[in-house]
């Protein structure tokens, strides 16, 4: 009875500890993955605030650029054309020639010696001197000037000039494939929404610098000296966006501890046109997006397969949830025995309550052969000596019971004060009566002293097939001790 018990607990504490494991590991990376979805907002928060500062310290760049601009020019302050030297064919340029570049100062490429290009020229050293003044370590590469109508070009840094040149840039053949018409001066200077002020970044395109697939910011270079509000322009300021650029960005939003189960693509909303910034860009079917400008959208999930996978912590505990199933299950099942114990286990006398035969009849177990006993005169044992004495006699008897039982296919049940039940499980009825005489001689035998008197133990019992219906046999095995108690009443009246 004790291997069903246990069984049955088994499967208990099997459901049990597979259940409060799963809930407990989901609670878990549930909470754990809720918060590397909240750092991965806060990076992508990060990384647009760092591309919006880029692109608002690029406006303040161009307007001080086109102020400068206005001042040198007006005033005659541009310097000489004679500054001018030939670097191609059809090309002037200014710190142009490839071999002797001066990384001090910038670089002016033109179609001609043009006295616009040699103002812009001037204006532009201007500012990146005080930029470099200001604000030391912070200086920009990648940024650029290109003129309305493309006839010349102005670099920051002088070696990103290195590989321009009008035959082969698709920039300065149709600049209007890059380039929007300008709002007014006033109307983008005043404009608050600087996702609108972004829409007049360039698409995709690629980069002669770098190589790589690259979009621009673009600030407008407005023309200041007509007295009318207008939207003229002298040129673009340019700031490059390449991929290794916007990862570069990527790894310093995140504190250089980007989430390799990321996934981000930077989106052209216009085209579909894209660039994967992540190792993987196999992408989901959910994905959240983030707004950057009226242009481009980052889009971007972090799977959940891929985070458990990658994260330290979630992948430790997924490979610890059997170690918690099985440490669960045997505690469960311990608990849920003890449990058994106390509400099948007879404390006093060690055999089971009657408590067991609702678990048997349940599971249809089947006994061949029933046998009861009753203990002789206990009402006088008790109410001679008290109830103390009486428990002691029913100890001894019980434990003669489960001596002569098998421990582990045999039962012995106290169903009442001093009434038992033994269920054999594969005996004879000869085996049975074997044993019932055998308990009956092992308690009558048995010196059972109360203060120095000897006090008679003896039992009555009776023995039934159990068939298949257990309550009518132990019915018929109580029918059968009556008749043997009265026979043996008959016995000892002659």
């Amino acid at each position: 009875m004790r291997r069903v018990q246990d069984s049955l607990r088994k499967k208990q504490a099997l459901l049990v500890a597979a259940g409060i494991t799963g809930l407990l590991i989901f609670l878990y990376l549930f909470f754990m993955y809720q918060r590397a979805i909240t750092q991965v907002n806060d990076g992508i928060n990060a990384l647009e605030s760092n591309m919006l500062a880029i692109f608002n310290d690029n406006e303040l760049i161009a307007d001080a650029a086109g102020v400068r601009y206005q001042q040198l020019k007006s005033n005659n302050l541009c310097g000489n054309l004679s500054d001018f030297r030939p670097r191609n064919r059809d090309e002037w340029g200014i710190n142009a020639d490839r071999s002797v570049l001066n990384p001090g100062y910038g670089t002016l490429i033109s179609r001609t010696q043009s006295e616009e290009a040699r103002c812009m020229f001037a204006a532009g050293e201007f500012v990146r001197a005080r930029m470099n003044t200001l604000n030391p370590g912070h200086y920009d590469t990648h940024r650029y000037i290109v003129a309305h109508d493309a006839h010349w070009f102005y670099w920051f840094t002088s070696k990103d000039s290195v590989r321009f040149s009008f035959d082969s840039s698709q920039m300065a053949r149709n600049p209007a494939a890059f380039f929007q018409i300008p709002e007014s001066f006033y109307d983008r200077l005043l404009l608050k929404d600087s996702r609108k002020k972004a829409r007049s970044s360039t698409n995709f395109y690629t980069d002669k610098i770098t190589g790589e697939k690259a979009y621009s910011l673009v600030s407008y270079i407005y023309d200041l000296s007509a007295g009318q509000v207008s939207n003229h322009i002298v040129g673009y300021l340019l700031y490059d966006f390449s991929k290794p650029e916007l990862q570069r960005a990527l790894r310093e939003s995140f504190k250089n501890n980007v989430p390799s189960e990321l996934m981000l693509k930077f989106v052209n909303r216009q085209d579909g046109s894209h660039l994967c910034l992540t190792d993987d860009c196999n992408w989901p079917t959910v994905y959240q997006v983030y707004d950057l400008s009226d242009r481009y959208e980052f889009r971007y999930a972090l799977p959940l397969y891929l985070y458990i996978l990658h994260d330290p912590m979630a992948s430790t505990a997924v490979l610890l949830a059997p170690l918690l199933f099985l440490l669960l299950f045997f505690v469960i099942r311990r608990r849920l025995n003890k449990g058994d114990n106390r509400f099948y286990s007879d404390a006093l006398t060690g055999s089971y309550t009657r408590n067991i035969l609702e678990l048997i009849q349940k599971h249809e177990l089947r006994y061949t052969t029933v046998l009861l006993f009753d203990c002789n005169k206990f009402k006088a044992i008790n109410d001679a000596w008290g109830h103390s004495v009486g428990d002691r006699a029913l100890k001894i008897i019980a434990q003669c019971m489960l001596d002569n039982v098998r421990a582990v296919h045999d039962l012995v049940i106290r169903t009442g004060g001093d009434e038992f039940v033994i269920l054999l499980a594969s005996a004879s009825k000869e085996d049975a009566r074997y044993i019932a005489e055998r308990i009956a001689t092992q308690v009558t035998q048995h010196a059972f002293t109360v203060e120095g008197e000897v006090v008679p133990l003896s039992v009555s019992w009776g023995m039934s097939s159990s068939a298949d219906n257990l309550d009518s046999a132990i019915q018929q095995a109580d029918a059968d001790m009556y008749r043997m108690k009265k026979n043996e009443q008959q016995e000892s009246g002659r």
